[in-house]
């Protein structure tokens, strides 16, 4: 237990702190450089985007392969701290940042999921603390205008850039102790890699989770309420997300992952047609639909056992497909009620079929 508390609580902080960051200099240095000119200002999103999750797959089945995962994810930090020094460069800041956040997701990834016992918890609180980093990086020019006492800037930037380079730096001092105690007290080691062809009905429940990964990643991006226009009411709809992805580890395990995921889709699909005009349903609604995130991830390595990193990186390659309408600037086509309880029900049939032959 103290292994898996020690580990988990490592890399649940370092990705809070790595997600921060890149959007932190996403938001401050590349925005502020080519807001005038939003063809390179899309150029850097989609490229980092691209960089940071559909890079994930062939650093996955590198990770898979080096069996250093800790070690891939502190050269992740470095790499997201020689990205603010690139920050003037734009689109090659933007690059390298995405690359040293995907090494970092990948080593984290295969780690939480080596301790996890094919449980769905662990995995829950790791890929949760990620959404809180971007919120707060991407408003972090907002604390320094809203009169909040603690500021992260001063008038350039520059305060911010110096502390995210020394956390990142200690983060991924952090990560190469943990290297050290992996392959010595902690006793984590991969699977031997095997790549196999997978039978028709194995194909099937793949595609359902990723379907399923890629509509939560669509539909998460678009949603734009009125009444989250806000600081505050953004906080607690990311914070609805966080615990979201939390409470699905954690009841799945407890309860059943078919019943919690199919359970808590079906509510949230009741709750988006309130959405619209409650803050309050929808903030549950945002809570139950993320939900099933960590037991899709988990269930689809688990039928991945020799290579998990290549399973985790095809679930973020499913969320880059998915954030693709957001990125061009489509994704407020898709931001209707029909579509909300539509794609929610979807995936309540993609996983109540999915997940069927689970013993969770």
């Amino acid at each position: 237990m103290k292994r898996k508390v020690c580990v988990v609580g490592i890399y649940s902080l370092v990705h809070a702190l790595v997600d921060f960051a890149c959007a932190t200099l996403l938001t401050l240095w590349v925005t502020t450089q080519y807001g005038a000119r939003p063809g390179i200002l899309l150029i850097s999103f989609i490229a980092y985007n691209f960089f940071a999750f559909a890079m994930q797959l062939p650093i996955g089945i590198l990770a898979d392969i080096l069996d250093c995962n800790a070690l891939v994810s502190a050269t992740g930090c470095l790499t997201v701290a020689l990205a603010f020094a690139l920050s003037p460069l734009g689109v090659l800041a933007a690059v390298v940042a995405g690359i040293g956040n995907a090494m970092f997701h990948i080593g984290g990834g295969i780690d939480v999921l080596n301790i996890s016992d094919h449980k769905a918890t662990l995995p829950g609180i790791f890929v949760a603390t990620g959404a809180m980093g971007l919120f707060l990086g991407s408003n972090a020019a907002r604390f320094h205008v809203s009169g909040i006492p603690i500021s992260f800037l001063d008038s350039d930037g520059k305060v911010l850039s110096a502390a995210a380079i020394l956390m990142l730096i200690l983060a991924a001092a952090a990560l190469v102790w943990l290297y050290k105690k992996a392959k010595g007290e902690f006793g984590i080691r991969n699977a031997e890699v095997i790549f196999r062809r997978m039978a028709k009905p194995e194909v099937y429940i793949a595609w359902c989770m990723l379907i399923t990964i890629l509509i939560r990643g669509c539909i998460g991006l678009v949603m734009n309420y009125e009444w989250k226009s806000s600081f505050t009411a953004g906080l607690i709809t990311v914070s609805a997300v966080v615990f979201g992805k939390m409470l699905g580890g954690i009841a799945g395990d407890r309860f059943g992952w078919r019943r919690v995921t199919v359970g808590s889709l079906l509510v949230a699909a009741v709750l988006f047609v309130f959405s619209f005009d409650s803050m309050v349903c929808g903030v549950t609604a945002i809570l139950l639909f993320n939900m099933s995130m960590p037991i899709t991830l988990t269930a689809l390595a688990n039928r991945f056992e020799a290579n998990k990193g290549m399973a985790f990186g095809m679930t973020t390659v499913a969320l880059f497909v998915g954030a693709l309408p957001a990125l061009l600037g489509v994704g407020a086509a898709l931001f209707s009620l029909p579509v909300l309880v539509g794609t929610t029900l979807l995936s309540a049939g993609l996983l109540w079929y999915g997940l069927k032959n689970e013993t969770v």
